[in-house]
């Protein structure tokens, strides 16, 4: 059986619509004024991924540069303390202090997105929301209380965008959940503690393909934490059988990938994505990485598993994100 290919979301963006994005992204146009060159940024991404072989492509999340960064700003009942800082990577993440309920009057971005990127390629299929945990990550509260609630805001933001994105004929939602990994990894939470954050977002999607992103984050190419392994997320992937149909683990770091054979104890439920192709390097061989398929072929049955990225490669330089892919492709296709 032939090994499938996917990516996580991001792509980079196209060069020729960087000028007219970037005034998107700096809030100089509306949605609505920018939906004709986010619909022709979304167009060329898709194609790029099609050219490059991929069993399944995303929309690129070229409304999104900077993967939740964009939130914040589009969220009532914060207080900006400090604006988000791309230049200064993990120095210059974005800080919110929380003053009341947390709704999203125009969304996220993601079920727009989703409607804007499908009328066009009926090839798509699937689409990404990071989680509630994650998208508050740099959010300031006062006490427990505050805490619990804004939390519950963000479970409704997010069950908002995929409910929107299911009825227009989404397929498979991917819950995006770094805050999750980092935490169990550097074990702030444990697998109780985090599973209705996972379970309660995706309840919209019930009917359809549910996926669940593991990785250590990825600010400027960089990730959140030094501690990585597998081990600590394998109790709390467990814990969600029968509320995911896919994880996709990064599986990249060394620490990590030492620990593949552990995804042999994940649920027979669960289709595994595994994350082996690092974003925060040069592009690995398809020898290197036709190895390691064959290393977790021996471990996960082909029909459960698929191969892609670590994360998504919008933070790549563009000619080594189409290189990783093609070699990603490539050595998926090697492997009998």
């Amino acid at each position: 059986m032939a090994i499938r290919t996917t990516v996580v979301g991001s792509w980079p963006i196209p060069f020729g619509q960087r000028l007219e994005l970037k005034r998107y992204y700096a809030g100089e146009l509306s949605d609505e004024e920018a939906d004709g060159v986010l619909q022709t940024a979304a167009r060329i991404a898709m194609d790029e991924q099609i050219a490059c072989g991929l069993d399944q492509i995303m929309g690129g999340e070229v409304f999104a540069p900077d993967f939740l960064h964009h939130i914040p700003p589009r969220l009532d009942g914060l207080e900006t303390l400090a604006p988000r800082v791309t230049s200064k990577g993990q120095q210059g993440v974005g800080r919110y202090q929380v003053v009341g309920k947390v709704t999203a009057p125009r969304g996220t971005g993601h079920a727009r997105a989703w409607r804007r990127e499908r009328e066009i390629e009926p090839r798509l299929d699937k689409a990404s929301v990071p989680s509630p945990l994650t998208i508050g990550g740099g959010f300031v509260v006062d006490d427990d209380a505050s805490e619990s609630g804004h939390l519950n805001d963000l479970i409704e933001v997010v069950q908002d965008e995929i409910a929107d994105m299911v009825q227009n004929g989404l397929r498979e939602i991917q819950l995006d959940a770094p805050g999750e990994a980092i935490n169990l990894v550097s074990e702030r939470e444990t697998a109780d503690s985090l599973l209705s954050l996972v379970r309660e977002p995706l309840e919209p999607a019930s009917g359809i393909t549910r996926t669940i992103h593991f990785c250590l984050g990825d600010i400027a190419r960089k990730p959140s934490i030094e501690v990585q392994n597998l081990r600590a997320l394998i109790p709390f992937i467990q814990r969600l059988d029968g509320v995911v149909d896919r994880v996709h683990v990064e599986s990249s770091y060394s620490g990590q990938w030492e620990e593949h054979g552990l995804l042999a104890e994940l649920p027979e439920s669960m289709q595994i994505i595994a994350g082996i192709a690092d974003v925060k390097s040069r592009p690995a061989p398809v020898t290197e990485l036709r190895e390691k398929i064959e290393q977790l072929v021996d471990v996960i049955p082909a029909e459960r598993l698929l191969v892609s990225t670590s994360c998504g490669v919008g933070r790549v330089p563009h000619d080594e994100a189409i290189r990783l892919m093609r070699n990603l492709v490539k050595a998926a296709a090697l492997v009998a």
